[in-house]
């Protein structure tokens, strides 16, 4: 099930016309740069990192920055936000995600945007969860998406009579 949400998610993504040049997944460093675009054109952004960064690999990073690009777009299109606020978190046991604006908060539906933020989430074992900011007012995206667990390294058999 996982193999078939990564690949719809990129079936998905991948809206561009035949023959158009493909370019590289975007990568949490790139997460300045459109917080800088979307500071152009309206509300106030701010971002912070916090925790001490583990790679969490290209899929996840790919897939976080998605998930930002597609709050900050909802936020710019439906909240009529002044501010918002992007913090990603480094912690032990994973990534957690959290854009909150002070817009108009849940509009009482649920677009393919924020089914495609559960979606990516969840295509890595995560979570998100989407409504009115922690006040009440405006709205917030808060995603958590676990570190890979390491795979144990497999114990070398040891051969008949060896050993015996």
């Amino acid at each position: 099930m996982v193999q078939l949400r990564r690949m719809l998610g990129v079936l998905r993504e991948n809206e561009d016309p035949p023959g158009a040049p493909r370019e590289p997944q975007p990568a949490l460093a790139a997460l300045p740069g459109l917080v800088e675009r979307v500071r152009g054109s309206g509300p106030a952004v701010s971002y912070e990192v916090t925790g001490a960064p583990r790679p969490p690999g290209l899929a996840v990073e790919a897939i976080v920055y998605r998930i930002v690009q597609e709050a900050l777009t909802n936020v710019v299109r439906h909240a009529g936000a002044t501010a918002v606020r992007v913090r990603l978190d480094h912690g032990p046991a994973g990534l957690t995600l959290t854009v909150t604006d002070d817009g108009r908060g849940p509009a009482g539906g649920s677009g393919l945007g924020l089914t495609g933020i559960r979606e990516r989430a969840a295509a890595h074992g995560g979570t998100a969860r989407t409504g009115p900011g922690p006040d009440g007012r405006g709205f917030q995206v808060l995603v958590t998406i676990p570190h890979p667990r390491s795979q144990p390294r497999p114990e070398p058999e040891q051969e008949a009579g060896v050993g015996s």
